[in-house]
């Protein structure tokens, strides 16, 4: 890498830093770019030349986090394919729980997000759900008539879905865990070949559980019929 190269690199990930900074800190992601030029003590034309606009500025820091999650999830551990889904669910939430103020604000700013040629952020997993469905398939743990690619679509909706009721609503965020599962456990338990249906109609039963009793942890409050219905 030559030195303008890593300058440049270098330049880009101070950026991204300062912008998270600040989106943390106000809760928005209408990032000022004279803002991010002037905490990062650049040039204001400096995140122009390097990302193109704010949005760019907003792209890096989500593809940066989409390769932080991407390497957790290589360390998964599950007994097959649809647990893996499933526990790929829950790595997520937890992932989103370390910072709740900052992925609501994502969530929220980027329901009509553009971005190009690429999707906004809650239907970034659209094309690991294909993957890992039709891995399932393969694995003889979903019927050889579905279509897998359906299926990681209908289970990308129920996803995106409800990270955007999250994000402009007010409950914690372990209440999308279960929220999820539920719906995923369902639309999974249809698709699975038996006796893989019965076991995700099992965990079915135990996300409704945990929604049924779900007390928000910040204000001691139990989940309302509206936030009990899956999204």
């Amino acid at each position: 890498m030559t030195t303008k190269a890593k300058r440049a690199e270098d330049k880009s990930a101070l950026l991204v830093s300062v912008a998270r900074d600040i989106i943390r800190e106000t809760g928005d992601f209408d990032l000022p770019m004279r803002q991010l030029a002037a905490r990062a003590q650049v040039s204001l034309r400096t995140p122009y030349e390097l990302f193109g606009s704010k949005t760019g500025v907003i792209r890096a820091i989500l593809k940066l986090d989409q390769a932080i999650f991407r390497e957790l999830a290589k360390e998964l551990t599950s007994a097959d394919w649809l647990d893996n889904i499933l526990d790929r669910v829950s790595l997520g939430v937890r992932f989103y729980a370390e910072n709740q103020p900052f992925y609501r604000a994502l969530f929220r700013a980027t329901q009509a997000y553009s971005g190009g040629d690429e999707t906004e952020p809650a239907r970034e997993n659209l094309s690991a759900f294909r993957t890992l469905t039709r891995r399932a398939q393969l694995s003889g743990l979903i019927r050889e008539e579905i279509d897998t690619s359906i299926l990681g679509e209908t289970l990308t909706d129920l996803f995106a879905a409800n990270f955007r009721t999250w994000a402009s609503s007010s409950f914690d965020i372990s209440l999308v865990d279960a929220k999820i599962g539920f719906g995923f456990a369902m639309v999974l338990a249809s698709a699975a070949a038996e006796p893989h249906a019965s076991r995700m109609r099992e965990r079915a039963m135990r996300y409704q559980l945990a929604v049924q009793s779900f007390v928000d942890p910040t204000t001691g409050a139990a989940a309302t019929a509206s936030e009990n219905t899956a999204a």
